[in-house]
């Protein structure tokens, strides 16, 4: 099709020939008959070209955190067996990326290659869907163009934000609880051990048994006592009854329950990660369940249980805290990472005190993210204070955050917690 300039042009030509034929003009003709020509040329040009392009990128990485950055390379092969004409590409990037990608290749000769790259940065966690292509090949006097979609989607998943984390210490003890004294040992001394096992990633490599090593051709773990207490659960809130003020809360709660995964697995834990509605992933470890984890919290959203039912009775989380109740093996840490604390939640959190060594409640209220009045947010800072002391009459830890709250930091702050008692309210509540 004709461009805007090849219309004009075309309507000049015209105009001129029917000059020509009012005034007798037979120069002006000539000129209008060459103009109109030109253009019906260009039009033939852009679509009979015996060339065949091939447009492809490639995002490196195609998995990163919230802020960092993604190189995007173009790559345009010409199969064809003629050049291709003057050629604008543009890549198809999701308005919130607030980026658009366009790039200009002249004359790509046959069995030739061009390529281009751009870089993105997404702010927000998320699943972005990056291309098609809109191609357009134009003729070297702009006066027609011939636009299509060329090449293939492809996904680009962002990750929540991750803050480095350090392993809590048991309170009233001096190391952490990856080596507390909730070990058992099983029955094996001195130089004995209990059985062996394939090296995980993380593992304590003076516990490599060469022997064994040598003969099956791949590291052997010496394994001395049983590794259940090196399993830990995180449990993400995602109801829309917990966060009926503000989805930054929700939003919070995700890259905490990432930093928390990210944390036991630097940390060679054994970690699950489940949520109220997403029945999330088994108990493992290694690089593959942590990528796994991360997939999920890039991509889970809030919700609520039906159509039909009320988003203040949705019971799931009770639910997910029944199922955990009803195992028989204990485990190291559970963590909560959500918004408000209910006293329901309270209550089904303290039953759950016997099956694990550590329980942490990770609590963003919703009336600090919210624009509610005074009246309301001192209300609301009533009940999370009521909800963290009937917390820490059970053994159970808190930490409420506001907006302006650095989470490594609140949970730096679990290590120098009151052991029994009441904890210590460290989080100052928000201002107004």
């Amino acid at each position: 099709m004709p461009t805007v300039r090849g219309w004009l042009v075309a309507l000049i030509g015209i105009g001129l020939i029917v000059a020509n034929q009012g005034f007798g003009a037979q120069a002006l003709g000539q000129i209008g008959l060459a103009l109109v020509v030109l253009v019906l040329v260009a039009v033939i040009v852009v679509r009979s070209g015996r060339h065949n392009l091939q447009v492809n990128h490639a995002l490196h990485p195609f998995r990163v955190g919230a802020g960092k950055t993604v190189t995007v390379t173009v790559d345009v092969l010409n199969r064809g067996r003629g050049s291709a004409p003057l050629i604008l590409l543009e890549d198809r990037i999701p308005a919130q990326l607030s980026l658009r990608a366009r790039f200009a290749f002249t004359g790509v000769e046959a069995r030739g290659r061009r390529q281009a790259t751009y870089k993105l940065r997404p702010a927000l966690r998320g699943r972005y869907r990056i291309g098609p292509f809109e191609i357009s090949y134009l003729d070297p006097f702009s006066l027609a163009k011939k636009s299509a979609l060329i090449g293939e989607a492809t996904d680009l998943l962002v990750h929540p934000r991750v803050e480095q984390l350090t392993m809590p210490r048991d309170l009233g003890e001096r190391r952490s609880l990856s080596i507390s004294a909730l070990r058992r040992p099983t029955g094996s001394e001195g130089e004995d051990f209990y059985t062996l096992r394939e090296y995980i990633e993380g593992d304590d490599l003076r516990k490599i048994h060469w022997p064994s090593t040598a003969k099956k051709q791949r590291f052997m773990i010496r394994q001395e006592e049983t590794p259940w207490h090196n399993r830990a659960t995180i449990v993400l809130d995602d109801r829309r009854a917990a966060h009926p003020l503000s989805s930054d809360t929700f939003e919070r709660a995700v890259e905490a329950a990432a930093s928390l995964v990210d944390l036991y697995h630097r940390s060679g834990f054994s970690f699950r990660l489940t949520a109220a509605h997403e029945p999330g992933f088994p108990s493992s470890r290694g690089p593959d369940h942590y990528s796994r984890c991360l997939d999920l919290l890039a991509t889970v959203g809030l919700r609520s249980p039906d159509t039909t039912a009320l988003a203040s009775d949705d019971p799931l989380l009770l639910a997910r805290f029944a199922e955990l109740e009803a195992r028989q093996t204990a485990e190291g840490a559970l963590v909560i990472a959500g918004g408000d604390v209910t006293p329901d939640t309270a209550i089904a959190l303290a039953r759950l005190r016997r099956r694990f060594r550590q329980v942490v409640v990770v609590s963003y209220p919703s009336h600090r993210f919210g624009t509610g009045d005074t009246r309301a947010r001192w209300e609301g800072e009533r009940r999370t204070v009521e909800g963290v002391r009937l917390l820490a009459r059970s053994g159970v830890r808190c930490v409420v955050l506001g907006p302006g709250d650095s989470f490594r930091n609140a949970w730096g702050s679990l290590s120098r917690a009151q052991a029994g008692g009441e904890q210590t309210w460290e989080q100052k509540p928000e201002r107004v």
